[in-house]
């Protein structure tokens, strides 16, 4: 069983890529997320388990407008930029070319692992996998244009959860929300992100002002069902 990160990484890439045909995967992101995360339930493979990606899809298909640009701190082998860039597709039609999805890593190895996934289902024009801190990948995203004041619909929070009120103050400080953005964040009831929870729950401070809840899935984790924690941003 692999036990670091990139080999985890590795592994999963290996389950995928040595299989007789990756033919199932080709132009089809639903197919080989499924798989990975059917894949993430016997081999501890750090991914958005599907029980909870149902309740976030859900979020996203009732947003007006629909969404076009999502940021997600946190890439790791790219199972869920996959499925954002599913979401995107399905609700904008396969010839669209203003969606994307940005997402950020900080390891190299374990980006290139992502973006193979992404190149295998077609999906290398809409997900952009950034590597290096998180904060630097999308202060660069602003400072190029790719970003736009106001131009991200949804925030995902899945990586190192002491940075998830940081970095969710950087995307205020760079006013990259709009009224009606949404921000998704895994893992903050297990392990927890308690100022992060503490801070959206209070309805932010300052200018960009929130209303949040705590969504169950049938996920269960310890004897409980596990949390998605969604949260839309009411004033900017």
């Amino acid at each position: 069983m692999p036990h670091s990160p990139e080999a985890a990484a590795q592994a999963a890439h290996a389950h995928i890529f040595n299989q007789p045909t990756t033919a199932p995967y080709h132009n089809n992101p639903w197919a080989l997320y499924r798989a990975l995360d059917e894949y993430s339930h016997t081999a501890h493979l750090m991914n958005f388990k599907e029980s909870k990606l149902r309740v976030a899809k859900q979020h996203l298909e009732s947003m007006q407008p629909p969404p076009k640009t999502i940021i997600e701190f946190g890439t790791y082998i790219g199972c869920s930029a996959i499925a954002w860039a599913a979401i995107l597709r399905d609700l904008h039609g396969p010839d669209a070319t203003d969606i994307h999805v940005y997402t950020f890593e900080v390891s190299e190895p374990v980006a290139q692992v992502a973006r193979e996934f992404v190149q295998l289902v077609g999906l290398q024009e809409v997900v952009h996998v950034l590597v290096g801190p998180a904060a630097e990948s999308l202060r660069r995203l602003v400072d190029e244009g790719a970003v736009v004041p106001g131009g991200v619909d949804m925030a995902f929070f899945d990586h190192w959860e002491k940075f998830y009120l940081s970095d969710l103050q950087l995307c205020e400080e760079l006013e990259v929300f709009r009224v009606g953005s949404k921000v998704i964040a895994d893992n903050t009831d297990i392990p927890g992100a308690p100022d992060y929870l503490e801070y959206v729950r209070a309805g932010g401070s300052g200018k960009v002002r929130y209303e949040t809840k705590s969504c169950e899935t049938e996920h269960v984790v310890e004897g409980r069902p596990n949390i998605v924690e969604v949260t839309d941003v009411v004033a900017v």
